[in-house]
């Protein structure tokens, strides 16, 4: 996570503070936060090394973030409660919540190598 700027698209404060925080500890140089999926869509994507975003019961606007950030080849984690959800998000790494700071971090790791292949 060295350096990398992430984007953080998560509705609850608490949990995207969470999130967060395990990225520059990870040593994340700059964490983007918004709370919806909209907002982040006007954002510029070519700065953006990873994308862990809350997939919000499958929202037509959550899917088109991931899908025009995987165009931008901007790595996504999802997260979401529901495994069935996660499937909508194509070419994501999906997450579980809860999540613990190791889940996250190995789920940052696998959408990075991802994204390399």
């Amino acid at each position: 996570m060295q350096g990398l700027h992430a984007l953080v698209v998560e509705e609850e404060y608490l949990v995207a503070a969470g999130i967060e925080q395990t990225l520059r500890a990870a040593g994340a140089a700059d964490v983007t936060i918004r709370n919806n999926a909209n907002t982040a869509r006007a954002l510029d994507f070519s700065g953006f090394a990873l994308a862990v975003i809350e997939a919000r019961f499958g929202s037509a606007d959550a899917v088109a973030l991931c899908a025009a950030l995987r165009a931008a080849r901007v790595p996504v984690v999802v997260t979401s409660a529901d495994v069935a959800v996660q499937a909508l998000f194509t070419g994501a790494t999906p997450l579980a919540k809860p999540f613990d700071t190791e889940a996250l971090l190995a789920a940052c790791v696998a959408a990075r190598r991802r994204e390399v292949k």
